[in-house]
């Protein structure tokens, strides 16, 4: 298989052709080779490949829904003995001690992990640019930004090497680099991925796990495998009425949509992402859905001062231990930033965290009502264009805790709100610039409702590959990003795997 026709398949055409035999899954870990020595030297996603997982590769293919097919997953714990550093000098040489319990269903269902990816310093900086591991790159402009914290996954998925790849979202860090790099990226509602064996939800029920795709089908198959419960969790969300794949074939009619453009942070929006959001939304009011402008009303300094709380809290009581296992200095290793935002959290008193809480319920009850009124909320995912390489340095001098969440706010102002209030909420490569730069947008549904999520957006898809909506140099079908080709002028169509 070339990679080009490798690159020109998402995870369920992949499995199709192993499921016919017309391709084992040691030839597609050939294909994953082939595609890391390619692009990586441009793009800096891919951290390693794993030898042993590449060998092990089988002949033929496995009985389960992907079959055997190849993925990445983030430099943070998710499969047992791998290196796990964060992105950070502070975890250099750490290894995950156990699974994540949705890691063993993926392998369950039939995937490989070969590899990791890059990721910003303990996931909290705005751009995956670390003195661990240097500056991720960006396929559609190698001079630009792919942000973070799943930053190396996405130019991965975005550049061909794999069909998805796992990241982790506590602020949009799944969405904003999907944004960014022209995927689609889902935050599934809280609690719908366990955070076993460590907890329902990392981060005080935050942040959850999950991957970046280039097709919905490859998206609701990937939660179908993953989602639901773990024994011990101590609250369990209502499980989906049947599967997501089934629930992607059904073509949501009548549906009430709020437009939203206002910039809930006060930052200024890009002229460019404004456009295409309204575009994307007339597009939608075209072909039959009732689109209105309207936006939830809530208190944003107060939830964002709730999230700076967390935050600095979680830093606080988690990056010691791990100083005291690697044996190294917080000061020495962690860079200006992630030392600002510790050392603010050692201040924050078990009131202070309490009372953020109980600011998030506040949000989640006003964003809750509001979404009770409309069956999805469109936003931008960013409020930005990709940044040049060096725009966000987490590492310069003088930089305080206010100005970790400065540097977030042109990125996070519309997603952050979601890891608060638990909704699912997905980004789609819906527009792109006049320089050809991907624009995302945001669908975020009610508590629970990734099935009507799902089914929109594969609407949605299937309209824009029939029709693609304009913008910039126009906008390539969602399911045929990157074809084999890196933006950064290198062709992989002759390589051979």
């Amino acid at each position: 298989m070339r990679l080009d026709e490798y690159a020109a398949h998402d995870g369920a055409g992949l499995a199709h052709l192993l499921a016919k035999g017309e391709v084992a899954a040691k030839e597609l870990g050939r294909c994953v080779e082939g595609a890391v020595a390619a692009v990586n030297p441009a793009l800096n996603a891919v951290i390693e490949l794993y030898p042993d997982a590449l060998e092990t590769l089988p002949e033929v293919a496995s009985a389960t829904p992907f079959g055997g097919v190849a993925t990445l997953t983030k430099d943070f714990p998710v499969e047992a003995g791998r290196a796990a550093e964060f992105g950070s000098r502070l975890a250099q040489g750490f290894r995950a001690g156990h699974d994540a319990v949705y890691s063993t269903r993926f392998r369950a269902g039939g995937l490989n992990n070969v590899g990791r990816t890059t990721s910003c310093g303990i996931g909290v900086p705005a751009v995956t640019e670390s003195p661990r591991y240097g500056a991720t790159r960006n396929p559609w402009n190698p001079v630009r930004s792919v942000e973070g914290s799943s930053g190396g996954a996405a130019p991965a998925v975005a550049s061909g090497i794999v069909p998805f790849a796992q990241g982790s979202d506590g602020g949009g860090s799944i969405r904003n680099p999907a944004s960014f790099c022209g995927l689609i990226g889902l935050k599934p509602s809280r609690g719908r991925i366990t955070g076993a064996p460590n907890g329902n939800a990392p981060l005080l029920g935050l942040a959850t796990a999950f991957m970046l795709t280039r097709s919905v089908r490859d998206t609701a198959a990937l939660l179908d495998l993953c989602h639901g419960p773990d024994a011990g969790d101590f609250y369990q969300i209502v499980p989906p009425v049947g599967t997501y794949v089934e629930a992607i074939k059904h073509r949501p009619k009548g549906l009430r949509i709020a437009l939203c453009t206002r910039s809930w942070s006060g930052v200024q929006i890009d002229p460019e992402v404004v456009t295409a959001v309204r575009s994307a939304a007339e597009r939608l009011s075209s072909l039959g859905r009732h689109v209105e402008e309207a936006s939830p009303d809530f208190g944003y300094p107060d939830f964002l001062q709730a999230q700076k709380v967390i935050w600095a809290a979680d830093a606080a009581a988690h990056l010691p231990a791990m100083a005291r296992q690697m044996n190294r200095s917080l000061e020495e290793v962690l860079g200006t930033s992630l030392y600002a935002l510790y050392r603010w959290g050692l201040g924050i008193s078990g009131a202070q965290l309490i009372d953020a809480l109980a600011a998030y319920d506040r949000v989640m009850r006003q964003v809750g009502r509001f979404l009770a009124e409309y069956d999805l909320l469109l936003t931008p995912t960013t409020a930005m264009l990709p940044e040049l390489i060096g725009t966000f340095d987490p590492d310069r001098a003088g930089i305080d805790a206010e100005d970790v969440f400065n540097d977030l706010a042109p990125k996070e102002t519309y997603t952050a709100l979601f890891n608060a209030t638990g909704q699912p909420a997905i980004s789609l490569p819906l527009g792109r610039s006049r320089d050809g730069l991907p624009i995302g947008i945001q669908l975020v549904a009610r508590f629970g409702r990734e099935d009507l999520l799902l089914a929109a957006a594969r609407q949605i898809e299937e309209e824009v590959d029939r029709a693609p909506l304009s913008g910039g140099r126009g906008v390539q079908p969602l399911t045929r990003q990157f074809l084999g080709v890196c933006h950064c002028g290198e062709s992989t169509k002759r390589q051979k795997c």
